[in-house]
């Protein structure tokens, strides 16, 4: 019974918990405007275009729950994280750009587990 709950598949799910919560975060906390964010924005010359972000976040999020859109879910999560490690190389000289493409290696393991396995 037990030896059942450790699947490729179970993994892909509990991938999709993490990156779900560490988007889901952002992506709120960014629409609501904490005070984190808005100092984020307001270094990057952006802080108009935060609640979008925070927006996208979200339905990215939201598209990479549901099994038959989980694969535009993760390509979103792709581009809105390709977009912030653009933004921390050109801004920040590199530094930063860890956490991104480990959500966005995450969000692909995550549609690809649940898919394939």
């Amino acid at each position: 019974m037990i030896k059942n709950l450790f699947t490729l598949k179970n993994l892909g799910w509990l991938l999709t918990a993490v990156v779900v919560y560490m988007l889901g975060m952002a992506g709120v906390s960014k629409v609501t405007g904490s005070e984190e964010m808005i100092q984020v924005f307001t270094l990057f010359n952006l802080q108009d275009y935060m609640m979008w972000v925070g927006v996208a976040e979200i339905v990215s999020v939201l598209l990479l729950i549901y099994p038959k859109t989980s694969m535009f879910g993760a390509l979103a999560i792709t581009s809105i994280m390709s977009a912030a490690i653009g933004q921390h190389l050109s801004c920040l000289a590199g530094a930063g750009v860890i956490a991104p493409t480990v959500i966005s290696v995450l969000a692909w393991s995550a549609h690809c587990l649940r898919r394939y396995c």
